[in-house]
């Protein structure tokens, strides 16, 4: 029978969370410490070798002698270095806290309380798996700095201290007795079944692979990388291909120009296989369930990822479904959380994803995270038609009419192409108003926007920070306006919706905001 502990009753009896010993991580974790500086070495950039590139430049015929001396040195302080590492991190479990000492040069104490610790994350890099270890990250509310990572701890005990942080977290704000036995086999009464909601295959994580947006991303990447390379482009090498094109395809435009369609095709499929294969590395036997109040996602091929997410936390639900995505009929969910546009704007990447997913799941996982609301299920309302004449007019029109006079003074009627601008923007302008909608039942709401593709955002009214409405001088005399809503995790604009309908959904969160007291943070 499971014994309930509360925090004056950790005693040696329950060795795994002993509250006046501190406790050092696995010696394995000097790996951990290795990676970790390998990684931040390969980040560095071009910065990062330029100690190798003044060794060339310097030591002329000893050059190879040098750069062995310079890699024994910095294999040896690596090592030194983690080892150090190892031996001066210790942590410890206090009534309300988690406490921390660490450093090498710098020794740091750090103090991360139970009420301040947002998630709790499992990852298990491949040099961990054979001995059954993992890296636990306690993530905190406040500053990112004070994220602890505990690397290299067995995993009974990093299970442990999962549980026993979640109900820490509980028993702030009712006190009741906590059970953390290492054993997860006997569960309290009131803890609920764990439902299994999605397992993904390898064939729709190659789906996500073609359908996400990372593929433009690569491309982008490749382009901006291969336009560093003035010299590259200009060598005898690359005329001689030149030659060897002309040579075989002809120089005809097009010749060319066929020539040109096929190596994009070819490098965009390669960029696709990169991203298909990314895509599979990372979510990997991909599981979601849902138990005692929480979203736990596994994936991860080299490194297995355990993340969980409260879902009072959990502000909003994105559904992402880019052009390609659509024509597999698929969509890619996002959970924006409390501290994800913080952390999103540091470079941190938080985002609990999930991939590539039909309609029918995403309607039920709607229902389940937001109280049973329908508003997938309904037609959405549509934003004014004036939203076309704005941007064609102020936004393209304007500009193309000021270039074109510019253009036309310096070089004569060439200069008039750039009036027909607005009318190539005016489909796209013409798309983008359609895929805008809203839709509000009075306690849930949902937004959508888009151009190719499409964006729809589900969110809790009483969660909504702030909600503003926005006129310009047309949209006032016109009965518009645009209602800009900022939440949590994320900021939504609605752009020329009917001004009484902006006041009822102002009005109706403000209500919605005022009366809830569930928990959101």
């Amino acid at each position: 029978m499971n014994k309930a502990v509360t925090p004056d009753n950790l005693t040696p009896a329950n060795p795994a969370l002993h509250s006046d010993k501190w406790r050092r991580i696995s010696p394995a974790s000097v790996i951990y410490f290795v990676m970790k500086f390998i990684t931040g070495v390969l980040r560095g950039g071009l910065q990062s070798v330029a100690p190798v590139a003044a060794v060339l430049a310097t030591t002329g015929d000893n050059r190879w002698f040098a750069l062995g001396l310079l890699a024994a040195g910095a294999a040896v302080l690596l090592m030194v270095g983690a080892v150090l590492s190892y031996l001066n991190f210790k942590f410890r479990v206090d009534r309300d806290a988690f406490l921390i000492r660490s450093g090498v040069l710098t020794r740091k104490r750090l103090t991360l309380t139970f009420e301040r610790i947002q998630n709790v994350a499992f990852r298990e890099p491949i040099y961990f798996r054979p001995f059954n270890l993992v890296v636990l990250t306690l993530e905190s509310a406040g500053s990112t700095s004070e994220e602890v990572n505990l690397a290299g701890i067995p995993r009974p005990l990093a299970e442990t201290i999962r549980r026993f942080v979640l109900e820490r977290k509980k028993e702030t704000s009712q006190t009741a007795p906590v059970n953390v036995e290492p054993s997860n086999e006997h569960r309290s009464a009131e803890s609920e079944p764990t439902a299994n909601l999605l397992r993904q295959p390898v064939s729709e994580l190659a789906r996500y692979g073609v359908s996400n947006n990372n593929v433009w991303v690569f491309a982008g990447l490749t382009v901006g990388a291969l336009g560093q390379f003035d010299k590259f482009w200009e060598s005898s090498v690359m005329r001689g291909m030149f030659d060897l094109v002309g040579e075989t395809v002809g120089t005809s435009l097009f010749a060319l120009s066929a020539l040109a369609v096929l190596l994009t095709f070819g490098v965009l499929l390669i960029l696709m296989f990169a991203s298909v294969v990314g895509a599979v590395i990372v979510n990997y036997n991909f599981h979601l369930s849902y138990t005692d109040g929480r979203y736990h996602r596994t994936r991860g091929l080299f490194e297995r990822q355990e993340t969980s997410v409260p879902e009072t936390k959990i502000q909003s639900l994105k559904i992402a479904q880019p052009v390609i995505a659509s024509l597999m009929n698929r969509s890619h969910l996002t959970f924006n959380q409390v501290g994800f546009e913080r952390k999103q704007n540091q470079g941190r990447h938080q985002k609990f994803i999930i991939p590539s997913v039909q309609s029918e799941f995403y309607h039920q996982l709607s229902r389940r995270l937001f109280s049973g609301t329908n508003v997938l299920e309904q037609d959405l309302t549509r934003i004014n038609g004036k939203f076309i004449f704005r941007h064609i007019v102020f936004s393209f029109g304007l500009p193309s009419l000021l270039a074109a006079g510019i253009s036309t003074y310096q070089w004569g009627w060439q200069g008039l192409f750039f009036l027909v601008v607005p009318l190539i923007a005016l489909p796209f302008v013409a798309l983008r108003k359609r895929r805008h909608g809203y839709l509000m039942d009075g306690e849930h709401a949902v937004v959508r926007s888009g151009l190719f593709g499409r964006n729809l955002t589900v969110f809790p009214l009483f969660k909504a920070q702030s909600i503003k409405i926005i006129q310009s001088p047309g949209q006032r005399k016109a009965e518009l306006a645009s209602l800009k809503i900022k939440l949590a995790g994320q900021s939504l604009t609605i752009p020329y919706m009917d001004l009484s309908d902006a006041r009822t959904w102002r009005s109706v969160s403000l209500q919605q905001i005022d009366t809830r007291t569930e928990p959101w943070m």
